[in-house]
């Protein structure tokens, strides 16, 4: 941190400089004893009544405090009026929101403040139980102190009984110490042969599964023969399928020609069977009518005439017959020979390929299951020795969870080094009981005068329990108020409300400002609590710097500073300091604090986030003072001087009593007036003295 007092040859080069400018000069010519040409030129200061400081300067960073615009319910925003980087002012609108929405969260700010009010009652409910409460405490405390000697006395016997449980907890100490020794000598072979035990388990139980990989091998064949297995029957199903219609086609035709032949060999069994018949009563009727001419001469003519008649009756009968038998077998032989065209040829050829394919298809399911079932046996039968085995294994588990049990009966969680660990901790305890129960003898007569005390403690503490009972009583108090607070905010919220309800729904900026974040457009929903638009509060603004742990200690909270912006030129502000950080931050080995510095009410300047500037610490200074340059006051044998300009414009000396300084200005408490001019001499020589006049 730059300090000014310190760094005082820099200030008054800067001094100088600015006041070649605004400055007067008045120049007198004479000859130097070198004889070279020189020129004596005098600035002009004037002293002027003020402040002088002295302090640290730092530079820092602007930033200003945000005001974000949330509401305590949820709307639509219709409309937004501004945008991110626009100045605002207390009361501009920022937006509108929905109507309607407002109305609906009207209701839900109704049932916020009627449950406010609710709590609100809850809390005077409580203050009035909790108060009867603190009373009950406080005439509880009178009687404890009431009986505080009985408990002195039921301490005097507790004590006793205490006494009596350590010698009995020193006594149980010592008799496990006795066990876990005992424990720590038979350990090591107790734990070799369950050991023994445990690994012959592990090897029948890895044999075991290596017996379940075989097996799991097995089934692994047993799937694939399976679906093998599948597959087939799968594209036998697919073949069926796919040969469904032709195969229906060849069942029909078929079945036809099947039909139709058997149609055909019956209507010509019955046509044989006609025309037999036919030719046999032909046959019979020549033979007759042969023999009746031979017998006409022995018999009469009636009779002949009636045999003659009968058989030609027959032989009509017959030949009908026969002529319908022709005629069905002439239909049945058209219908089995068109039958046998529709088919024989392809749909015939057709049959055969679809009956061998299927047959084939038959032929290796059959060959597929009886792999399959050949497997599964060697499978079944390899599982019933693994599961033999595995009882097997199984009763010696048991006989190992037996032995692990009784182990354990002894042996608990314990190891050989828990065994040696809990005799170490238990020696250690026996010695830190016998020595406490040392102490608690030593210190008996101790604690016996603190019971003592205690009683006379209780017994104070009734004579204040009126006091703690009217804090109590204020608490609650307060509680109540808390109450009422967050009863009237839900009551300011549901105005705030009301107001935006009669107002249009227009939300109007709290502050002067600049808006920062516009985290919204028309259309959007804005939750309750969201933050809707970000202001920077312009009468809140602060300058951060970083300050080093050596300067740190020197600054405290609340201390006076100056600030000056780069933005605004030839302007100081009045500020103090706000914060100064508790943790450090550290960068390559060096460690600084963050220091902010808040400004006075400077609400009317446009300053924006990230602007620089310089922090001057105020370590301390006079006010209300005459000062002028340093430069302007020379310094002799303990006499402080000043030139100035006597009425007839010549240079004199005057004596004047100085006093604080900061390095650049100091303060004159007598031998001038505000508004006096004093002189500064200076010496100037060729160029210089030519630049002096050009001045």
């Amino acid at each position: 941190m730059k300090n000014k007092a310190s760094g005082r040859k820099r200030i008054i080069a800067a001094a100088a400089a600015v006041i070649i400018v605004g400055g007067g000069a008045a120049i007198a010519a004479f000859t130097a004893p070198s004889g070279q040409e020189t020129e004596t030129s005098f600035r002009e200061y004037t002293v002027s009544k003020g402040d002088i400081t002295v302090g640290a300067e730092e530079s820092g960073t602007v930033s200003i405090e945000r005001a974000y615009v949330s509401l305590p319910f949820s709307a639509e925003v219709t409309e937004v009026y501004v945008k991110e980087g626009v100045s605002v002012k207390s009361g501009d609108p920022l937006m509108k929101l929905s109507e309607e929405d407002i109305a609906e969260a009207k209701e839900e700010l109704e049932s916020a403040v009627y449950a406010a009010k609710l709590e609100l009652e809850a809390a005077k409910s409580n203050e009035q139980l909790k108060g009867l409460e603190a009373k009950q405490t406080l005439e509880k405390t009178i009687e404890n102190g009431n009986t505080a000697e009985t408990d002195y006395e039921l301490y005097i016997s507790k004590n006793a009984s205490e006494k009596e449980s350590r010698i009995k907890k020193l006594s149980e100490l010592k008799s496990e110490l006795q066990e876990y020794t005992a424990m720590q000598e038979t350990y090591p072979e107790d734990y070799s042969a369950l050991q023994a035990y445990e690994n012959t388990l592990e090897e029948y139980e890895e044999s075991y599964k290596k017996m379940e990989k075989k097996y799991r091998e097995y089934s692994g064949i047993d799937s694939d023969n399976s679906a093998v297995l599948e597959n087939i029957q799968t594209e036998y199903d697919e073949y069926i399928e796919s040969v469904s219609d032709k195969s229906s086609e060849i069942e029909k035709r078929k079945k036809r020609y099947e039909e139709a032949k058997s149609l055909y060999d019956k209507a010509l069994e019955e046509f044989e069977t006609a025309k037999e018949n036919y030719e046999n009563a032909s046959s019979d009727s020549i033979v007759n009518s042969s023999d009746t001419s031979s017998e006409q001469s022995g018999n009469s003519s009636q009779n002949s005439s009636a045999d003659s008649s009968s058989s030609n009756s027959n032989n009509q009968s017959l030949l009908k017959k026969y002529n319908e038998a022709k005629t069905a077998l002439d239909e049945a032989s058209a219908e089995y020979n068109s039958a046998n065209v529709a088919y024989s040829g392809y749909y015939q050829s057709l049959d055969k390929t679809i009956s061998d394919k299927i047959a084939e298809f038959e032929e290796r399911i059959k060959e597929a299951e009886k792999t399959a079932k050949a497997h599964e046996k060697i499978t079944r039968s390899y599982k019933t020795e693994m599961d033999s085995y595995n009882q097997e294994i199984s009763d010696y588990r048991e006989l190992c969870e037996e032995k692990r049990s009784e182990f354990t009966e002894i042996y608990g969680q314990n190891d050989d080094e828990s065994i040696a660990d809990r005799i170490e901790e238990l020696t250690a305890n026996i010695r830190e009981a016998e020595l406490s129960e040392s102490e608690a003898s030593a210190s008996e007569n101790g604690n016996i005068l603190n019971a003592r005390q205690q009683a006379d403690t209780a017994i104070a503490q009734a004579d204040s329990a009126q006091s703690e009972y009217e804090r109590t009583v204020a608490s609650l108090e307060r509680n109540t108020q808390n109450a009422q607070k967050a009863y009237d905010k839900a009551c300011e919220q549901y105005e705030e409300l009301c107001e935006a309800i009669s107002d249009g729904g227009i939300v109007y900026a709290e502050c002067d400002g600049i808006v920062s974040a516009v985290n919204v457009s028309e259309g959007d929903s804005i939750m309750s609590g969201m933050n809707a638009v970000t202001l920077m509060d312009t009468r809140y603004i602060y300058l951060s710097a970083s300050i080093s742990e050596e300067d740190i200690t020197s600054l405290t909270q609340g201390m006076e500073c100056s600030v000056s912006l780069t933005a605004f030129e030839g302007r100081s502000f009045d500020g103090y300091i706000d914060t100064i950080s508790a943790e450090p931050a550290r960068s390559s080995g060096s460690v600084t604090y963050t220091v902010t510095v808040k400004l006075r009410d400077e609400s009317g300047l446009n300053v924006r986030e990230g602007m620089s500037g310089d922090i001057t610490f105020i370590e301390g200074g006079v006010s209300d003072v005459l000062y002028t340059n340093v430069n302007a006051v020379t310094f002799k044998d303990g006499v402080s001087y000043v030139r100035m300009y006597d009425e007839n414009g010549s240079v004199i000396q005057k004596e004047v009593v100085t006093g604080f300084t900061d390095g650049r200005y100091v303060e004159i408490s007598e031998g001038v007036s505000a508004g006096d001019k004093v002189l500064a001499e200076i010496e100037l020589s060729g160029t210089a003295k030519q630049q002096s006049r050009k001045d």
